[in-house]
């Protein structure tokens, strides 16, 4: 096995998938088991909530991290449905660097009023867009994803409902209801939808709407425990070690050092 001197490791886990292409470097990524070596000119795909560990192999690496949410009926991750490369070819690496650019430049004009602001709004939707475009001209769909498609959009009043409710205790006879189907049911085409119970999809929403909160808001950990149904600090921080490996705090800083 190849070896390098690595100057640099971080682990990351983001509610948000992150595409960027690598524009000095190379650097190593680590994801499960298997490792990575990503060159300049070549793009790092990373579907959300996937734990990953970043090397540098030189003393830098520079890159401008694009995060991104694709979702599918509004709820759904649409790349959890994709095989998704975590590397691409320089070729498709310069594509994705061109957007990035262009939308990081829109992000940051200077609007002389509010048309122009809309306007600029408009052409980012239409890059991210084309971002999502190349990602899908490199990946495939899973087997079985088309007929997950289908049952997503009968879940839809479900998904909302959760969405809108995470401060609360939910029930799976309530989602049950919201179908008019027995609960017995309705565990069962939710598993079989979702390869989750309810009350484990319920607890992963949980965890994202947490790690966006802490990654994007200067709410308190006990303000954003409550926004996720947890009414005090410490079983909030036990369930978010038991989903990240870490506390809510050390994401925090991971996620504004980065």
């Amino acid at each position: 096995m190849e070896t390098h001197e690595h100057y640099f490791a971080s682990t990351h886990m983001q509610p948000t998938a992150l595409v960027t292409q690598i524009t000095d470097g190379p650097i190593l990524v680590g994801i499960d088991d298997a490792t990575y070596r990503v060159e300049p000119g070549q793009a790092l795909i990373i579907p959300a909530n996937v734990k990953y560990t970043i090397h540098l192999v030189e003393h830098t690496a520079v890159t401008h991290w694009l995060n991104v949410n694709f979702m599918l009926f509004e709820h759904f991750p649409l790349l959890d449905l994709l095989e998704v490369p975590y590397t691409t070819s320089v070729a498709v690496g310069n594509e994705i660097g061109q957007l990035q650019a262009e939308i990081f430049d829109l992000l940051h004009a200077k609007h002389t009023g509010n048309p122009m602001a809309l306007f600029n709004a408009v052409k980012v939707k239409q890059r991210l867009f084309a971002v999502l475009d190349t990602v899908l001209s490199v990946s495939r769909y899973k087997a079985g994803s088309l007929e997950k498609m289908n049952k997503f959009e009968t879940f839809q009043p479900v998904l909302k409902y959760i969405e809108e409710h995470l401060a609360e205790k939910i029930k799976v006879s309530q989602l049950a209801g919201l179908l008019f189907v027995s609960t017995s049911y309705f565990y069962k085409q939710f598993q079989e939808a979702f390869d989750l119970s309810p009350m484990q999809y319920i607890q992963a929403q949980r965890f994202k709407k947490a790690q966006h909160l802490l990654a994007a808001s200067d709410l308190t950990i006990g303000e954003i425990a409550n926004l996720v149904g947890y009414e005090s600090t410490f079983p909030f921080i036990r369930f978010f070690k038991s989903m990240y490996g870490n506390s809510p705090g050390h994401y925090r800083k991971m996620m504004l050092n980065r």
